[in-house]
């Protein structure tokens, strides 16, 4: 047969292929358009293996060896799976509107091993690339709108985890909702002229050099510069004229540039995968017949085995964990943040508890996202096995639906009783966690059997005053530094405050004399430039209800103290609360400073009251502002040893070098003599 033949029908044989391919990926829909009824997961192990052993045992009849065999449908499989995960995962996201134009943010631009990551997981749809250059700028362009979604590094099997990109995440908003892992396959490329004895410099972003910096020096001694990408690695080797320079990039974005390969497989190590994540400005429900994956990060207490109580949680409850990562605290030395991934859905209430029982052992937890994950080999029930189980999987969906129907029957009649049975403060109350919740911060602890006094001016207003402040609060035993920075007056031409500047000021004043700071924020624009000089945050009764001042405090490390508002009762002040521990900062403590009553002979009515009974209601710490309440000094002393009588975990009380002068409140203030008095009287 002339060779023309023999191509012509290799070509006629590659065409029927692809329509049968086209074929199977409609059957592979309809699997998941049938299972989705039934609610069967997407992927049956001992079918895959039946299927293979088929196969195998089939393609050997033929002369077909099995590692073809295997190999070629593991691809079919694989393709199987996507199709079917993508489809259910758009009917479980119905509010996620089709887009003709995907908009994807990515570090660097075309060639970029972040951007061929992209490329692999948004390969159904019509995308719009946006290189940037840092990891910061990716994620704030999804933040700010600018694109769709971003795509990110995370970890590396050769050089690990990307620490910039845990710290991006814990500060951002953005949700996890997709994984890629891509090859890393690092070739030495350079202009096509180039040899690789003329070189002299190598461009290379920091990762792709630390994974290839032991394999590198064996073939070229060139110096090494590193760049914010590899696309910009690329186009600097693009544009050399010199015949001198070269760049770490893979053999594919070579070929975009117009690059030649001058060698290959240069990592330290062969099996080299990157893990990406996909972000998200939206969380995206991930179906419970997909394969899921729950990424969180914790902050735990720093007694013996916290972390291991952490994790025993989740042993408990059968729950994988695939991943475990540290990374210090800012501000907080010697301090970590646990980052975990684990196997399962957080809609799944398995995984839901476990995170509700972990949320009582730590400091602070965010969940990440929850997304399918690429953990696991791809499968697909082929339709000749379909139609053997067609009858089977329906009188399951049958049975299911008739399930479905009594348990909704059965939640409706119940629902009312439910409802008031169950506290709309879940996480504040009691019923969530029976012990009382003790807050630490630099050796000082809040809760529990501790009386804690926090002291200082109503507002910063000089160096030199709250340096003398500090020094008094020191000298005194007061165990944490307070002081007004930025302040919510009821006249809009009283003194507001010093600001940042005064933050600055407390820090340096708290620093000196080794005391914890807490200051009062009051926008949640300035929540994480607080945060990264004040130890201790502080919600005043003024916004008590700003809901998304709490979200925001909510979602950053640091303790915060709730004051009751001015005219709220108990459960108000306990909901309040819930929106901060809903955002995952467990290190909440509330504080009683008086409610506005028909008695105008002090500045507000002491509620003390509210201290034995909120102690019923919540495991949060709760501590009492004398100070607020009565707004006059000479009262100042009874209420606080009033306060501790009745149980309170500590009192915060105002102090001033010269109250007759202060800029704010100083008729409550009391002065240094009266002051030291009081630390006196409340602690013999």
């Amino acid at each position: 047969m002339p060779l023309s033949d023999i191509r012509e029908e290799i070509s006629q044989l590659d065409n029927s292929l692809l329509t049968l391919f086209a074929r199977r990926r409609e059957l592979s829909l309809a699997v998941a358009v049938n299972k989705q009824s039934s609610l069967k997961p997407i992927r049956d192990q001992q079918r895959e293996q039946e299927l293979l052993e088929y196969l195998v045992d089939e393609g050997s009849k033929l002369g077909l060896d099995s590692h073809y065999v295997t190999r070629l449908f593991h691809a079919i499989i694989e393709d199987s799976l996507a199709v079917q995960r993508k489809y259910l995962q758009s009917q479980s996201n119905p509010n996620t509107k089709p887009q003709l134009i995907t908009t994807i943010a990515m570090l660097g631009g075309e060639g970029s091993y972040s951007y061929l990551a992209a490329a692999k997981h948004f390969s159904n749809s019509n995308n719009t690339y946006h290189g940037c250059s840092t990891f910061d700028k990716v994620l704030k362009s999804v933040e700010q709108g600018k694109v769709d979604y971003g795509v990110i590094p995370i970890e590396n099997t050769t050089s690990g985890g990307i620490t910039e990109v845990y710290d991006l995440l814990l500060e951002s908003n953005l949700s996890v909702i997709g994984e890629v892992k891509y090859p890393i396959n690092h070739c030495l490329v350079a202009s096509q002229h180039t040899q690789l004895s003329d070189i002299t410099k190598i461009h290379a972003h920091p990762e792709a050099n630390k994974q290839c910096n032991k394999n590198l020096p064996k073939i070229s001694s060139a110096e090494i510069s590193l760049v914010s990408s590899t696309a910009e690695a690329l186009q600097l080797a693009k544009q050399d004229t010199t015949g001198q320079v070269a760049a770490i990039a893979s053999q594919k974005s070579a070929e975009q540039y117009g690059l030649h390969v001058l060698a290959t497989d240069i990592a330290n190590l062969k099996d080299n995968t990157t893990r990406f994540l996909v972000l998200a400005r939206e969380t995206q429900n991930v179906s419970p017949q997909v394969t899921c994956k729950t990424s969180i990060a914790i902050s735990t207490g720093q007694k013996p085995g916290s972390l291991a109580e952490v994790l025993l949680v989740f042993r408990d409850a059968n729950i994988p964990l695939t991943k475990l990562e540290s990374r210090p605290i800012a501000g907080k030395p010697w301090e970590q943040m646990f980052y975990i991934d684990l196997q399962g859905n957080i809609e799944d209430k398995a995984v839901e508890q476990a995170i509700q029982d972990t949320s009582r052992l730590c400091r602070f937890l965010k969940v990440l996202g929850s997304y399918a994950t690429e953990d696991v080999n791809a499968t697909k029930v082929s339709p000749e096995a379909l139609s053997r189980t067609k009858v089977n999987a329906l009188q399951a969906q049958d049975n299911l639906n008739q399930q479905i129907t009594e348990e909704k029957n059965q939640t409706e009649v119940t629902a009312e009783n439910m409802g008031a049975a169950r506290k709309s403060y879940h996480l504040a109350s009691r019923d969530h966690k029976s012990e009382d919740t003790i807050i630490e911060v630099k050796g000082v602890k809040i809760g529990g059997d501790e009386f804690t006094v926090i002291g200082g001016p109503c507002s910063v207003e000089s160096p030199e005053q709250i340096s003398a402040c500090a020094k008094l609060a020191n000298e005194t035993g007061v165990s944490i530094l307070r002081g007004g920075c930025f302040k919510p007056r009821t006249s809009p031409y009283s003194f507001q405050g010093l600001g940042f500047e005064g933050l600055e000021l407390l820090q340096q004043a708290g620093s000196q004399f080794n005391l914890p700071v807490i200051t009062e924020v009051m926008d949640t624009e300035d929540v994480r430039k607080v945060v990264e000089r004040a130890d201790m945050l502080q919600i005043g009764a003024r916004n008590m209800q700003n809901f998304a001042l709490l979200k925001a405090v909510g979602q950053v490390n640091r303790p915060v103290m709730l004051k009751r508002g001015l005219m709220a009762s108990i459960e108000e002040l306990l909901n309040a609360a819930e929106y901060i521990l809903a955002q995952g900062n467990m290190q909440v403590f509330l504080c009683e400073r008086g409610i506005r009553t028909f008695e105008t002979a002090t500045r507000n009515t002491l509620d003390l009251s509210a201290v034995p009974l909120l102690k019923q209601k919540t495991h949060l710490p709760i501590i009492v502002d004398p100070s607020h309440a009565v707004g006059k000094r000479e009262l100042v002393l009874p209420m606080a040893k009033a306060a501790k009588a009745v149980g309170a975990h500590g009192v915060m009380v105002e102090f001033h070098p010269d109250p007759d002068n202060a800029l704010s409140d100083g008729p409550q203030a009391l002065p240094p003599t009266q002051f030291a008095q009081l630390m006196h009287e409340l602690h013999s």
